[in-house]
This record gives C-alpha cells, structure tokens and sequence, in this order.
C-alpha cells in the first residue's frame, strides 16, 4: 500500500515539458496487443505549479485505452487534457482525443478508420479535426525488434489565429486531403529497456507535395516492474508551409513514470 501511495505521488511530481503540435504520433502510443486481456491502458497524470505575476497550477492527464473485441478487433481510445488556472481563471488550455478501431486481418497487417481533435491556444491553433482510413503492416517481426509501415489517407480541418498584430482577418482555416506515411521501430534492448521510434511525413497528394509536414518521435522507456515504468520522450514536427505566420519546426519533450494495466 505504501508502495503504491509513493508511486503515486512520484507520478504526479514528475517532470513534464510539452509543446502540443499538429501530429499525436499514435504509433508511439500504440500498445502491443495481450490477447489474454480484454482491457489494456495507461495513465500519466501530472501536476505542476509556478509563482509568476499569479499562482499557475497545471493539470495534465494523458489516458489510453485498449478494447479487445473477440481477438480480431480493437478499439483505441487515447486522450489528454490540460487545465490550468491562472490566479482565479481556469483555462482549458490544450489536448486531443484520439480514437481507432483497429481490425486484425492477421498477425502482421491491420486497417484502421481513426478520427481525432486536437487544441493548443498557448499556440494559437484553436482546435483541428481530422478523419482518415490507415493501414499498419508488420515488416519485421522478431523477439527484441520489430519493424512497422503505416500508409493511409485523411481529412483535416484546422483553426488558427493569425499571430500578426491587429491582423485581418483575425483566424485562418485550413480544408485538406492528405496521405500519411510512416515507419516505426520498437527494441526490446533488454529486461527493462524499451526504444520506440517513428517518421512520419504527410502531405497533399497534389502539386504540394513537395511542401509536406514532417515528424519524428523517439520515446525511451525503463521498466521497473511490469506495471510501472520511466517514460523518457521526444518529439519534433516541421511544417514546410503553415497556414500562418508561427514557427516551422516544434519540439516536445516529456519526462514521467506510467501506469499500465
């Protein structure tokens, strides 16, 4: 009991810098599949506070759910919410909701429908809403490595403000079809270390496609037990054409132990 009252309050004291960008990185967060269980998920709750001009306290939370349906069929539900408050304000100042409903063909290929929203007002995009059909295909399939090739085709549709003072007018939109390709790694380098890595490149599949989003995504896990682990990580999106005048190339970085069950 103890043990885990600790366990907790590490969780909620552990470190966690992020910058919400335009892509979740679900391959990441994709959990392997225990077909011996019908829910799988993991929680990170985190809990910081600063003295500025006003007291911020922050809540963040980052839930995923795995639902096994007669071992051929999963739905994937990933969400994470951030609140703050600002002296007496509370804000709900950014996060996503993500959800797939994958279907098994076999053990090494699956499609997948998927739709999710996104929002970061700290960055001026005030939500996003995306739907699209992927594919995931195992290329390598071994004890300590396997090897993965994700290619699909979505919509997107994004609000932004446009950061130019006194600009006109104030918020841009965005209306597009995409392709998404990427390719992930997972090592089981050993007992307690897991590596997972993952590109992705999306673009119109048009005269732009020279002008993609790119990403990449580096997560670097030790076990401590089977049931809590330290997550280490890292994340970067570079957008060769934003819809207005901010920053091409956002980093993420995050640090904290999970909780899986």
């Amino acid at each position: 009991m103890v043990k885990k009252i600790i366990l907790s309050l590490l969780l909620i004291l552990s470190s966690h810098l992020s910058i919400y960008s335009q892509m979740l990185f679900s391959e990441n967060l994709t959990m392997d599949i225990d077909s011996t269980k019908t829910i799988q998920g993991s929680l990170l709750p985190v809990l910081d506070f600063k003295t500025e001009k006003e007291d911020i306290l922050t809540f963040k939370n980052t839930a995923n759910l795995n639902i096994l349906i007669k071992r051929q069929r999963v739905i994937n539900l990933i969400n994470k919410l951030e609140i703050s408050t600002y002296g007496k304000k509370v804000m709900v100042s950014g996060g996503y909701v993500h959800t797939e409903y994958r279907y098994l063909v076999n053990r090494a290929f699956e499609i997948y429908p998927y739709a999710e929203s996104q929002w970061a007002d700290s960055r001026g995009m005030k939500f996003k809403v995306s739907v699209g059909l992927q594919s995931r295909h195992r290329l390598v399939n071994k004890e300590k490595f396997l090897m993965f090739a994700t290619a699909g085709l979505f919509y997107e549709f994004e609000k932004w403000e446009d950061p130019t003072p006194n600009a006109s007018p104030l918020y841009a939109y965005s209306r597009s079809i995409k392709t998404h390709l990427s390719i992930s790694f997972k090592h089981h380098l050993d007992d307690h270390w897991n590596l997972t890595t993952t590109a992705i490149h999306q673009a119109k599949p048009d005269k732009n496609f020279n002008k993609p989003r790119i990403g990449g995504a580096v997560d670097l896990k030790y076990n401590i037990t089977p049931k809590v682990g330290v997550n280490v990580a890292y994340r970067f999106i570079y957008d060769t054409a934003p819809i207005v005048p901010v920053r091409k190339m956002y980093t993420t970085v995050e640090a904290g132990l999970s909780l899986s069950f």
